[in-house]
């Protein structure tokens, strides 16, 4: 196995950045971390998971998908060779689980494009990242099992790299490497993760309350009373790394010239589920946020989970961010509760 020394870290990334749009841990003035063009200045190894998921790289917030031009639709799919840096196995799981959703039935152009033309190195997790993670519970970390392209752990001086395709097997062309016996470095991967795995806690109510949700014992009030909490921000979507609903807009630019675009959704919007009629089969937040959270743990396809336990992958974030706390650990606790 090879090895990679920290103090070539911006090396390799500059290598890198060569052939790729380059997106990397990087510290705003905030103090928060987000994935943004490599910056050597800006980079940091010192980091906790970034506010937002990378699946904007792949499903940007607002794309389009079609120009009109004198009335004549032209088809845009666009896609760029890039390189994400640094990801962590929830995230890694999360491009898992929304590659499978949004290519299993009939694939989507737009996302695949972008996906193919993307390589992931993951950061494997050395352990709780706050007390929101539990990504062991969900299957997901702390360590990537499948879909990245290189894995790299960290030893202290150097990081174990893993290769995980092809790909990251040329990633690793003109990198400045040293090797490591692969029985010793099996050992050091092993010790890391078990290491890692000791900080995280492992939270049993998501287990009780997926049991009860399949058994339909759910009281309604739990939902009734999240529903009069929430304040229908759609942020617990938007930084979730599985979401992945739209909605589809046309935008007029003179007669017969403009553009269709899809753009971000979320089905705690009160018109998310309304049809042509005007019915709406889930007219009360109660009944969207029941719906939202059945979705996460209860009504997923077993080829999208991607062997890990369910649509959450345990990154913590809607508990993070929620403005009233209606996230994933608050949900499964008043359920088990």
């Amino acid at each position: 196995m090879k090895t990679l020394a920290k103090k070539d870290i911006n090396k390799a990334l500059g290598i890198w950045a060569q052939k790729h749009a380059l997106l990397a841990p990087t510290k705003m003035d905030n103090g928060d971390c987000i994935f943004s063009a490599y910056d050597e200045k800006a980079f940091t190894l010192d980091y906790k998971k970034p506010p937002l998921s990378p699946k904007s790289v792949f499903f940007p917030h607002t794309e389009v998908i079609f120009d009109v031009a004198n009335n004549q639709y032209k088809e845009t799919v666009t896609a760029k060779k890039s390189l994400i840096f640094g990801l962590r196995a929830c995230d890694m799981m999360g491009i898992c689980q929304a590659s499978s959703f949004m290519t299993r039935d009939k694939e989507d152009i737009y996302y695949r494009a972008k996906h193919n033309t993307a390589a992931t190195i993951v950061m494997a997790c050395p352990g709780a990242q706050n007390e929101t993670c539990f990504c062991t519970t969900t299957l997901s970390g702390p360590v990537a099992k499948e879909g990245f392209d290189l894995q790299l752990y960290d030893t202290g001086d150097s990081f174990l790299v893993e290769v995980g395709s092809p790909r990251g097997e040329e990633l690793l062309a003109g990198i400045p490497l040293s090797d490591l016996d692969d029985s010793r470095a099996k050992v050091q991967m092993d010790e890391f993760k078990q290491n890692a795995i000791l900080t995280m806690p492992e939270v049993k109510s998501v287990i009780e309350a997926m049991n009860m949700l399949k058994d339909k014992k759910v009281a309604e009030k739990v939902w009734d009373d999240f529903g009069a909490k929430c304040i229908t921000c759609g942020g617990c979507a938007f930084v979730c790394p599985t979401c992945t609903c739209f909605n589809v807009y046309d935008q007029q630019l003179s007669e017969g010239n403009g553009k269709r675009l899809r753009a971000w959704d979320a089905c705690l919007y009160g018109g998310f589920t309304r049809e042509a009629s005007g019915h709406n089969p889930r007219v009360s937040q109660a009944a969207r946020l029941k719906r939202r959270h059945e979705h996460k743990l209860l009504d997923y396809s077993s080829i999208d989970i991607q062997q890990g336990l369910c649509g959450c992958v345990g990154c913590g974030r809607c508990s993070d961010y929620c403005p009233v706390h209606i996230g994933t650990l608050e949900v499964v606790k008043a359920i088990a509760g």
